[in-house]
């Protein structure tokens, strides 16, 4: 496994670092950690060309880099130490952080990108960068958006007596092929002794439920009608729990000192993905890029990119292969929408 860890200074990359030595991992992965140093912005430079600051300027750039630089080789040294010397490379880019994490990435080959979600605002809640969104978005690979542990869940843990280190792990599955890269995903990997697995899949309302009654239009109340959504709904909810069955029985039958649970829930994925993710609580979220509900095919998701912004907890984002091929061209073409 290929992990790219990007590093920007803010105590989340810190964070990410952190998550990163504490896990287990396969003994062939290998990571790169990479840090871009942005050239300075436009307004500054017309100042700069108008005051006559040049060399001011292009000391501080300087001084910048070799910062930088000695971030990067900072993480690089404990990375080794848990990886090996032969396992740890890192690099430092030039130009803008966004389009260079997604360029270094699909030239080196990464199977995940790991990043941290930028600070908290005044109100507490997290902050999401310009760099975390464009990556998801973008990157042919999986995302992983790394958060230290919010107030509230280490009070939940604490209060619950439940462990402090990442232990619980949230996996979002339905009927798509994005889901089917995920548990192959978690199954692929290792996790720290004794993890808890709570796997969910959410039937969410026809779209035509969401107005009065069945449906807006004439012959929706129908009994003809009902019976029909009805029975629509009652396949949704057999193939959820096949679906989170299965998942919960190949866990299990893989992690033997895991907790294993399953449930189907009823509302919006979104809603109550966030909702769970915050009450049980859990460390991290497990999803694909899209569902099968999502506004564009292959591209990421509504659900996947509202649960990366404001989970408060990491987030994992998985990408089937066939959805990095069709991403991979729509991006050619400059098309892309998140």
């Amino acid at each position: 496994m290929r992990i790219l860890l990007a590093t920007d200074g803010y105590s989340t990359a810190d964070a990410a670092l952190e998550v990163l030595l504490y896990r287990p991992w396969e003994p062939d992965t290998e990571v790169r950690v990479v840090s871009v140093v942005e050239p300075l912005h436009d307004k500054i430079n017309h100042l700069v060309g108008l005051f006559g600051l040049a060399q001011t300027a292009s000391d501080a750039q300087k001084r910048f880099s070799e910062m930088t630089a000695e971030l990067v080789e900072k993480y690089a040294v404990r990375l080794k130490e848990k990886f090996g010397a032969d396992k740890v490379s890192s690099v430092v880019l030039q130009g803008r952080a966004k389009e260079a994490l997604v360029g270094e990435a699909s030239a080196w080959k990464a199977d995940t990108i790991v990043l941290g979600a930028h600070g908290r605002n005044d109100s507490g809640e997290f902050l999401f960068g310009s760099v975390p969104e464009y990556v998801l978005s973008h990157a042919k690979c999986s995302v992983e958006i790394l958060r230290a542990a919010s107030p509230g869940t280490l009070v939940a843990e604490i209060e619950r007596e439940q462990p402090l280190e990442e232990d619980k792990y949230l996996v979002a599955l339905d009927d798509s092929e994005c889901s089917e890269a995920v548990l192959a995903e978690i199954l692929a990997r290792k996790w720290p002794a004794r993890p808890f697995f709570k796997v969910i899949s959410v039937v969410e309302p026809l779209p035509f439920q969401a107005y009065t009654g069945l449906g807006p239009w004439e012959g929706s109340s129908t009994e003809e009608y009902v019976n029909l959504v009805n029975k629509t709904m009652e396949a949704e909810q057999v193939l959820a729990k096949k679906i989170v069955a299965e998942a919960v029985s190949k866990l299990q039958q893989k992690f033997s000192d895991a907790t294993v649970s399953g449930e189907v829930l009823e509302g919006y994925a979104k809603d109550r993905i966030l909702s769970l993710s915050k009450d049980w609580p859990a460390d991290l979220i497990i999803m694909g890029s899209h569902g099968r509900s999502g506004f564009m095919e292959f591209v990421l998701g509504s659900v996947s990119k509202a649960t990366s912004i404001h989970a408060p907890c990491s987030v994992l984002v998985v990408r089937s292969p066939s959805s990095t091929k069709v991403l991979a061209k729509t991006v050619s073409g400059g098309t892309v929408s998140a």
